[in-house]
């Protein structure tokens, strides 16, 4: 149970936090393949083909009241390869109502038709891929943008925003150029949204992501005391994950998830999305270097630090209990000593 993983944990969830640490993680899966078609899955593909298409995420409309007009369903349907007859013929088949909408019901039953499925399963995994990853573009500009604000009023001046060129390599001119194209309202300053789309553009990544790796090799050395207690806590705690196997040097989604749950991603879904993040290199386990840049993240770091803080008192406590013990040990030890001396004497 949840109490028990907190006990064993040696975490008290009240005196470390109390909001959830992500808030803003989506309750989507990650697929590496095309999964297999059972109720679940069908479930899950249409969930994440509708959403797309209706942009109930990017818009934060009501997923309930959301329904799929007949451009929206064409565009999925030309990415299948259908052609404009197939497509009406497929929207009459799907719009069972006929009220000129498909709503969640609706879409669900043409996801799961065996002939639909297996395209539209294809679909959803490289929408879910390629959701994947902006939100990793995203959080490196995020990460970028922290550094070089260095008033921390939210906002990137010019004289900030040169460090970047510089670290980029380029001229004076490339990076008059390139703050030209970030400052979008020509405000004279950039904004997070500015700097993410800046940051995040095809054009710019390969460069960004270079420069974040760096970042982050910074970020290591100031973070790595804290992440490697909780990982080798993490490790020592729960070192055989379901199949049974003792991982020496890296975390499984197991005990990952049970970090997450005392941190506020309640459901599997988060924790999974959560885990998809920062197992950067697929491996389908997190190393310590994975591990200590996840603890790095602004978002994540004010808690960890409390996390540690926590296990560091626990720790003491255990050390002075283990003082103590010892100290008494010592001195029933010398009692004793003394009567036996005193009793020979006598």
């Amino acid at each position: 149970s949840g109490e028990n993983m907190k006990r064993a944990l040696d975490i008290d969830d009240k005196e470390i936090m109390r909001e959830s640490l992500f808030p803003s993680a989506n309750k989507r899966n990650h697929w590496v393949s095309v999964p297999s078609y059972s109720k679940r899955s069908v479930e899950e593909v249409a969930t994440v083909l509708f959403d797309h298409l209706d942009g109930v995420s990017d818009a934060g409309l009501d997923a309930k009241d959301s329904e799929l007009g007949w451009k929206e369903f064409a565009v999925l349907c030309k990415a299948a390869g259908c052609d404009v007859v197939k497509t009406r013929i497929l929207w009459n088949q799907t719009d069972r109502d006929l009220s000129g909408s498909l709503d969640r019901s609706e879409f669900f039953q043409f996801c799961a038709r065996q002939d639909i499925f297996h395209t539209v399963a294809k679909m959803a995994v490289e929408v879910v891929n390629k959701s994947l990853e902006e939100k990793k573009r995203r959080m490196a500009a995020d990460e970028i943008f922290d550094y070089l604000d260095k008033n921390k009023d939210n906002m990137l001046s010019w004289d900030e925003f040169q460090p970047l060129c510089k670290g980029a390599g380029c001229s004076a001119q490339q990076a008059l150029e390139g703050w030209n194209a970030a400052d979008a309202d020509e405000s004279g300053e950039l904004d997070r949204s500015e700097f993410r789309r800046f940051a995040t553009a095809d054009s710019c990544w390969g460069v960004m992501k270079r420069l974040h790796g760096e970042l982050q090799y910074i970020k290591l050395r100031q973070v790595s005391e804290v992440s490697d207690t909780i990982f080798n806590h993490l490790r020592g705690k729960f070192s055989v994950d379901r199949s049974g196997l003792f991982n020496e040097d890296e975390l499984t989604f197991d005990q990952f998830a049970k970090l997450c749950k005392t941190a506020g991603a309640t459901t599997e879904e988060k924790a999974k999305d959560i885990f998809s993040l920062t197992d950067q290199d697929g491996s389908g386990t997190i190393s310590k270097r994975e591990f200590a840049i996840f603890c790095a993240r602004r978002d994540v770091w004010p808690v960890m630090e409390k996390i540690h803080a926590h296990l560091r008192k626990v720790q003491e406590q255990k050390d002075k209990e283990f003082r103590d013990r010892n100290s008494k040990k010592k001195a029933e030890m010398k009692e004793k000593l003394f009567a036996t001396t005193s009793t020979k004497k006598d």
